[in-house]
């Protein structure tokens, strides 16, 4: 979830928007938005949702973290490309999904969906 709006309380007329990773263009444009109902009236529907100064721990990020680390320290194969994760066989779709950052492949380990950029060895 990006960081949009004010940098902090203390600098006044300053504006973030940053933390958007691969989904650039759909947060630009939320962040066009956010911005500017910040700047022209003061306030924006979205401002919590999207403040810099938000807490960044919530329950499912620890959930999230705890299942990447377990995942990373299972020894078994085969593991994502991308930054060593213990793949999970999908049973519905046939597929082995990286539960770290979301990379999927092929049953006989072609690379269908990034953030890894190769097949699997």
């Amino acid at each position: 979830m990006p960081y949009i709006g004010r940098y902090s309380a203390s600098a006044r007329g300053l504006y973030v928007a940053t933390g958007f990773n691969k989904w650039g263009m759909t947060s630009s444009m939320a962040a066009a938005g956010v911005l500017t109902g910040l700047i022209t009236k003061g306030e924006s529907p979205y401002e919590a949702l999207f403040s810099p100064s938000r807490s960044a721990f919530r329950p499912q990020l620890a959930l999230n973290s705890v299942e990447a680390a377990i995942s990373l320290l299972t020894p078994t194969t085969p593991r994502c490309p991308h930054m060593g994760c213990a793949l999970k066989w999908n049973s519905q779709e046939h597929t082995w999904d990286c539960p770290c950052h979301g990379s999927r492949f092929t049953e006989q380990g072609g690379l269908i969906e990034g953030p890894a950029t190769g097949d699997l060895k």
